[in-house]
């Protein structure tokens, strides 16, 4: 049941995202300045595809850069001036946390095939923006998973439907891949002082979060949040559905 009560959730407007890119690369690119201010702690995000090595080697500082690889991509390879030399498996994610600096390479493990990830950007706390950089592989085997009534819920990062990630992170994120069948309901509740951002790569998707109901299509987004209180978001599906439920503390710019 909905608590009507929350008359503080604020939410920005359900924006779709543009797809920008060429024969090697494309991606749906998401930008904080669309979203009201509720898109932090994300920076931004693309859900790209790529065949080639795209970007080569380049630096990131004072934010964190997390490659997640959805179950219809080829693994892809990352180096990094950490040393780290490791292979990203289908399914998996990792979190290159930039802290002072970092220069990293990601690239497909094999020629030719085809990556298909988010790659999502998150702040990171005035405070350590400035220490050394770390890398987490969190491997898709250590993801915590369920399938229940035509809900596929799976924990990348964080807790949900009972379920943790007990992988340690820099920053406490929560990270929902989801698919909900057509007809089907997933519920979630997001803490108080938490923003969260829906992303629907597919399919048609109701949402009621407080006392405020709204639809979304195929490559829309939305961010939600800063409510004085935990907030239960429901996820009803008019067609199959393919989503992520990304949510976190804001940071408060230095």
């Amino acid at each position: 049941m909905l608590n009507v009560m929350l008359s503080d959730l604020k939410r920005s407007r359900i924006v779709e995202l543009a797809q920008t890119g060429n024969a090697s690369f494309t991606a749906f690119r998401a930008n904080r300045t669309e979203y009201a201010g509720l898109l932090s702690p994300i920076m931004g995000f693309d859900d790209f595809r790529l065949s080639s090595d795209v970007f080569g080697p380049h630096q990131h500082r004072h934010m964190s850069a997390l490659s997640y690889l959805f179950d219809d991509s080829a693994p892809y390879h990352n180096q990094d001036s950490m040393g780290t030399d490791l292979t990203i498996t289908t399914g998996s994610l990792l979190w290159t946390w930039a802290g002072s600096g970092v220069t990293h390479h990601e690239y497909p493990e094999t020629a030719n095939t085809k990556i298909h990830g988010l790659q999502l950007f998150l702040e990171i706390p005035a405070e350590t923006r400035n220490l050394p950089p770390k890398s987490i592989l969190i491997p898709a085997e250590q993801m915590p998973k369920k399938e229940v009534d035509g809900v596929k819920v799976k924990v990348v990062l964080g807790s949900a439907a009972g379920m943790v990630n007990e992988t340690p992170t820099p920053e406490r994120i929560t990270f929902l891949d989801m698919n909900i069948a057509a007809g089907k309901t997933f519920s979630h509740q997001l803490p108080a002082g938490w923003n969260g951002t829906i992303y629907l790569l597919s399919g048609s998707l109701h949402v009621e979060a407080s006392s405020e109901g709204f639809s979304m299509d195929g490559h829309e987004t939305v961010a939600i949040g800063l409510s004085a209180e935990d907030t239960q978001i429901v996820l009803r599906a008019y067609t199959d559905c393919h989503l992520l439920f990304i949510s976190g503390v804001p940071v408060v710019s230095a």
